[in-house]
């Protein structure tokens, strides 16, 4: 990938030096936050709460058709942010999922909130070093995922719980991609890959393991959202980094549209929402433990990107432990509209305010029933989205029990929506309905739009204005067309 527009290189000299000086500052800046446990970069760490347990960190959830079998959908959710590059002198660590933990990919079809189909993964470490010590990768080459010089790996149990029914294993035996440790080491990483994928009974593939950072977040607009300008030096710095160089850890499922459609029937109910959530064990101190059941107590979720940036302007820095962005992450969706103080933040969004005293430009006026439905409703005709069509709401499903509806936030998707042709990074707002806020796939950007969303489009004069023009650009490489879709995971020598 040429990561560099080529009329960069023709500018004065002093001027590459400051920009490449501005991009190191801030690339330093970011990547010592998660280094000292302080970081505040792209949105990844979306509460306090999330800075104590990063393997529990949700970064992203994609949701899309997939576009090599336009039968499928696709669900992804990203945690762990923030993975340096990995090499041979590194080999004693790596980037683990939790062991004890329930990751889990939630959809719900008819619209209350709650889960109608989960699927669960719970990952233990398969420990083959003596006495449990020593490098975790060597000293020979990794060839395949059962090579002894993979000393330590990672294995999981996915499975699918339907509400009220038990849950059914769909794989019990898989093994995830390890923590990329060079390319001296792991010369073949994309075989490691294609051999931990697994097929699902039913149809479908599960992927869980290490990928390169996906996200195409936008440095300079991340000061709209909490200082209600762009910055810190407008037009001299990239649009992303240091995310373009870092990894995360990804659970990819492409499953069929029927097994999450509402009675299973995508066509007469095409929208389902989606949102990722990771648990772990917990139990009730005021009472004796030996009488109780293990219990497992939600400690992050995610569903639409940039929810604390968008509707609280705020990240880690600017929000206080215990808040409303901790209370976010421990709460399900269908007690989302049981929370005053939220639906208020989501129909009076921070941003736009401070936009407004930064700019001069007037704040849309309140309550933002726009913003009520791109985070809690979905966008239809009539329900306070501005676009003007019914897209994603769940009414649009012909079983659903309308009376059950409740605003939740969850990412919604409309199963039909074609694949689009030429897919546009803006989706819906800039006239593809396949992309964002319509699911998310992986090549959509989301700081422009929301910013525009935010500031009253597609209602209200375009906000582009407001949008920042970098002096070059350094983003996560395209995703790919076919599964797994994320790129492998960055590495070095």
């Amino acid at each position: 990938m040429r990561w560099f527009r080529r009329p960069w290189s023709t500018r004065p000299h002093r001027r590459r030096i400051a920009v490449v000086a501005g991009a190191t500052v801030v690339a330093g800046a970011a990547l010592s936050g998660p280094l000292m446990s302080s970081s505040q970069a792209g949105g990844h760490v979306d509460a306090p709460s999330s800075l104590a347990d990063p393997a529990a960190d949700i970064t992203d959830v994609y949701a899309f058709t997939s576009p090599d079998d336009h039968d499928m959908v696709t669900l992804i959710a990203n945690v762990r942010p923030f993975q340096l590059p990995g090499n041979a002198t590194g080999s004693v660590a790596d980037y683990p999922f939790a062991t004890g933990a329930r990751y889990e990919i939630n959809t719900d079809a008819d619209g209350d909130g709650t889960p109608d189909t989960t699927y669960r993964w719970t990952f233990a470490n398969d420990d083959r070093r003596p006495f449990k010590a020593g490098p975790k990768v060597g000293p020979g080459q990794v060839t395949s995922l059962d090579d002894p010089s993979l000393r330590v790996r990672q294995t999981y149990k996915l499975e699918r719980v339907r509400k009220g029914a038990a849950p059914e294993t769909l794989v019990g035996d898989g093994v995830a991609t390890p923590t990329h440790a060079g390319r001296a080491l792991m010369p073949d990483y994309g075989g490691l890959r294609r051999e931990a994928v697994r097929r699902l009974p039913g149809g479908g593939r599960a992927l869980a393991g290490q990928s390169a950072e996906a996200f195409k977040a936008d440095t300079e607009v991340f000061g709209l959202y909490t200082v209600g300008t762009a910055g810190p030096v407008r037009g001299w710095l990239p649009d992303a980094q240091p995310l373009s160089a870092l990894n995360v850890n990804s659970l990819i499922l492409q499953v069929p549209k029927k097994s999450v459609a509402l009675r299973n029937d995508p066509r007469r109910n095409p929208v389902v929402g989606v949102w990722a959530s990771v648990s772990r064990p917990g139990a009730d101190l005021s009472r004796s433990l030996s009488g109780e059941n293990e219990e497992f107590r939600q400690v992050s979720r995610h569903g639409n990107p940039h929810l604390a940036f968008g509707v609280f302007g705020s990240t880690v820095g600017l929000a206080r432990p215990g808040g409303p962005e901790d209370r976010f992450q421990q709460r399900g969706p269908q007690d989302d509209h049981l929370e005053r103080d939220f639906l208020a933040a989501v129909n009076d969004p921070v941003p736009p305010h401070r936009i407004e005293r930064a700019h001069g430009v007037k704040a849309p006026a309140t309550p933002r029933k726009d913003i009520e439905a791109l985070f809690l409703r979905g966008i239809g005709k009539d329900n306070g989205a501005e676009f003007g069509y019914d897209l994603n709401t769940p009414a649009m499903n012909a079983d659903a029990d309308r009376a059950r509806i409740v605003p939740a936030e969850e990412m919604r998707l409309n199963l039909t929506t074609p694949v689009a042709k030429e897919p546009k990074p803006g989706g819906v707002l800039d006239g593809d309905r396949q992309g964002f806020p319509n699911g998310r796939r992986p090549n959509d950007t989301i700081d422009g739009p929301l910013i525009r969303m935010l500031m009253g489009e597609p209602a209200g004069p375009s906000a582009q204005h407001l949008l920042p023009t970098p002096d070059f650009k350094l983003q996560p490489a395209d995703a790919r067309d076919t599964f797994p879709y994320l790129n492998p995971p960055h590495a070095a020598l």
